[in-house]
């Protein structure tokens, strides 16, 4: 991604939890990816990221479902699901809180596909899944960011 979006750093957080903003949560603020336009490169800071990317390696975890239609919702109704989704969601409302944004980006990264969201504080937009490997869409938006 670098090469796309060199005015950001993408730092893996998976083992780093913000103990620092956080510590009075509950549950562990640890995205996967956190990105920062400061050149912060080390550990979480969710009052300085950009954007979190989350990684899962099941199609059992995404928490979208690959087909919405109008009889059949866009979150995915299975506890793997609603667990991710959680996961991301509690992602978001911690940023969302350690900063004045009126919305934010995170990005759910499911084996080869990718889903865009933007969060703000009613609700969220989440595109289908591409696979970034073969589609741009990814590194247009880090390119863009």
């Amino acid at each position: 991604m670098q090469e796309f979006a060199p005015q950001l750093s993408f730092v893996n957080t998976s083992k780093n939890a913000d103990t620092k903003n956080c510590s009075s949560f509950t549950f562990n603020v640890m995205p996967d990816v956190c990105v920062y336009a400061d050149g912060t490169s080390d550990g979480c800071d969710i009052t300085k990221a950009e954007v979190h990317i989350e990684f899962k390696w099941n199609d059992a975890l995404d928490a979208f479902t690959k087909n919405p239609g109008v009889d059949k919702p866009i979150v995915s109704q299975t506890d793997k699901a609603f667990d991710t989704l959680g996961q991301i969601t509690s992602y978001a409302a911690a940023q969302l809180g350690a900063q004045y944004r009126t919305h934010l980006f995170s990005v759910l990264v499911i084996r080869n596909r990718a889903r865009l969201i933007r969060w703000d504080r009613e609700g969220a937009i989440v595109t289908n899944a591409f696979d970034y490997q073969h589609e741009p869409h990814l590194a247009d938006f880090f390119y863009r960011f």
